[in-house]
């Protein structure tokens, strides 16, 4: 019975040992949101590539203008708009917010993308 105790209180300290060590190492404590990532699109024969972009909060995006022609990177609801965007320059803008966000080119509006921000 005696011998029985000893191991019982064992195996308790034992796991309080690795509770209090897994906690210091902040392993109960979530990372930041995608700190420093980054997505890109690239403007090229008329079109986004890709045309639906999947990304976490706190991603910035940058879209590549690799076609003959300006175009421009404008949110429907004017939450981002790059202006004119000549060929081989970009544009940047950071997800701060969950949610879905449609844009376009103003100067040819068929073509279309999404940015979906979980």
């Amino acid at each position: 019975m005696k011998k029985r105790l000893i191991y019982i209180g064992l195996a308790a300290i034992s796991c309080i040992i690795v509770l209090i060590y897994s906690c210091s190492k902040g392993y109960n404590t979530p990372a930041p949101k995608n700190s420093g990532v980054n997505a890109s699109v690239t403007i090229q024969n008329m079109a986004f590539g890709p045309d639906t972009l999947r990304i976490a909060t706190g991603t910035k995006v940058t879209w590549s203008n690799a076609d003959g022609m300006t175009h421009t990177v404008t949110e429907l609801n004017a939450l981002f708009d790059s202006g004119n965007l000549p060929s081989g320059k970009t544009f940047s803008y950071t997800f701060t917010t969950v949610g879905s966000f449609k844009y376009y080119c103003v100067i040819h509006p068929g073509m279309k993308g999404v940015v979906i921000v979980n």
